[in-house]
């Protein structure tokens, strides 16, 4: 049994998975501990404010459908696994090229739109519209420190990303409190996160240039990178890349649109009391982002390598593992959520409980079923995945509807539950379905494993 676990504990993927999941405890940790000084230090109006500039900022990235993050993180992960190098340049070459001219719509968009029309929906303020305008110049800096992030991922370089995420919330934190120490105001937070967002692309470039070489893969020098995107052509980057951001931005769709219908027939109360039950699931997502955060290079290096076999041995090994912890967690969630609401929110939102109960068949369905996104976009099969998203959405909408009519907030929770439902269990046919035509039949591994055999002796 101590030799099993040793040997458990000893793989790259448990170690590497482990890493991020210690990084994450250390990041949320000081991420809760810092929102709790800074909203105290700030007060409503301030605070108020300052949510208010990240909004029409977020607003603004919503039009960003260049998908270079999502897109990004698969090819780059298959080139390294293929000991690409040529590949591995363009891709890096496209991301920056694309970041920098998207950068430059944002920033010029917001400097003139801003202000008008922060005027327009914030009661004539519009230093609101100006403040999100200064805030996008935070763009390039968090894009480049992405890109280094990425790069350290697809090589499987997972301590170095635990050590780095850390390390970015440090100086996230240190520049905020510094900021509000002058002035508690959204202009000094603003300033603040600028200045962070620099500090840290400096230092993400700083580990960039140390660990670039590495024994999983050498990286370009990033002057290099400069060069050539200057000159990378878009041509199928682009369309895979806006295929990942119109993939990503269904699972808005799947939890929003229920939401608004919620509150258009039901009210705000209803709405708040379904937006307090996705988001106590989607904070407990924390505890298997590690596992994904860590297939998102698994997956594609192995494609890269052209090792199927093992990619599906190790695949459905993890789809059985998350598929079980998941439908378990769950499931005890679901029995234990009438005992912990009460207390941690308060008698008011008892009614969120049994939406509580009904959206933890989401949380298992989204636990298992989250490990086919990195499967289908290293085998490029994004035509195939929003066709199963849109057949769902398709399904789903006229039942929805009437749930939601019928049940109120109970029945906006079963249409999310539908959405997902419907959407992985598509996904899961087609994505299995190239995994085994790609790794051949259990008769073809055998017969190919005992000709090595043979070979060998």
């Amino acid at each position: 049994m101590n030799h099993r676990l040793r040997r458990f504990f000893q793989r790259k993927f448990v170690q590497d998975t482990l890493a991020l999941q210690v990084s994450k405890l250390g990041i949320t940790g000081l991420s809760f501990v810092s929102s709790i000084i800074i909203t105290r230090l700030m007060g409503d109006t301030a605070f108020g404010t300052w949510g208010l500039v990240q909004a029409l900022f977020l607003l603004v990235q919503a039009l960003n459908l260049t998908g270079i993050g999502t897109s990004t993180v698969s090819r780059l992960a298959v080139a390294v696994g293929a000991r690409n190098e040529s590949e591995i340049l363009d891709l890096m070459a496209y991301y920056v090229r694309v970041l920098l001219l998207w950068s430059l719509v944002s920033i010029v968009g917001l400097a003139l739109a801003g202000p008008p029309l922060a005027r327009l929906m914030y009661e004539g303020d519009a230093h609101i519209g100006m403040l999100s305008a200064l805030y996008s110049l935070t763009i390039p800096a968090d894009g480049i420190y992405g890109l280094v992030v990425i790069a350290l991922q697809s090589r499987r370089s997972m301590r170095e990303v635990a050590v780095l995420q850390n390390a970015n919330q440090v100086v996230l934190v240190v520049c905020a409190l510094a900021a509000l120490a002058i002035s508690p105001t959204a202009d000094a937070i603003v300033i603040g996160r600028l200045a962070y967002s620099y500090l840290t692309m400096a230092l993400g470039l700083g580990v960039y240039w140390r660990l670039r070489v590495g024994e999983r893969g050498t990286y370009p020098p990033f002057r290099d990178v400069l060069r050539r995107a200057r000159t990378v052509p878009l041509g199928s980057y682009w369309r895979f890349g806006v295929a990942n951001a119109l993939d990503k931005n269904f699972a808005l769709i799947y939890t929003q649109l229920p939401m608004t219908l919620v509150g258009a027939v039901w009210g705000k109360e209803a709405a708040g009391h379904l937006n307090l039950a996705l988001t106590a699931l989607g904070r407990l997502s924390f505890f298997t982002s590690a596992i994904y955060d860590n297939m998102q290079a698994v997956v594609p290096q192995a494609v890269g390598r052209g090792d199927f076999v093992g990619l599906r041995r190790n695949f459905l090994r993890a789809l059985a593992a998350l598929t079980v912890s998941g439908t378990g967690f769950f499931l005890a969630l679901a029995i234990i959520a009438p005992l912990v609401v009460p207390p941690i929110y308060g008698d008011e939102w008892l009614p969120a409980i049994p939406l509580i109960q009904a959206l933890c068949i989401y949380g298992a369905v989204t636990t298992a079923g989250g490990i086919f996104g990195p499967l289908y976009r290293a085998f490029e099969q994004m035509r195939a995945a929003l066709a199963a998203k849109i057949a769902a959405t398709v399904i789903m909408l006229p039942l929805g509807v009437a749930l939601v009519m019928g049940s109120g907030a109970l029945g906006g929770a079963w249409m999310i539950n539908g959405m997902y439902g419907l959407s992985i269990a598509f996904t899961a046919v087609f994505t299995l379905r190239a995994l085994y035509s790609k790794a051949g039949s259990r008769r073809e591994v055998r017969e190919g494993n005992q000709a090595e055999i043979e070979i060998s002796d």
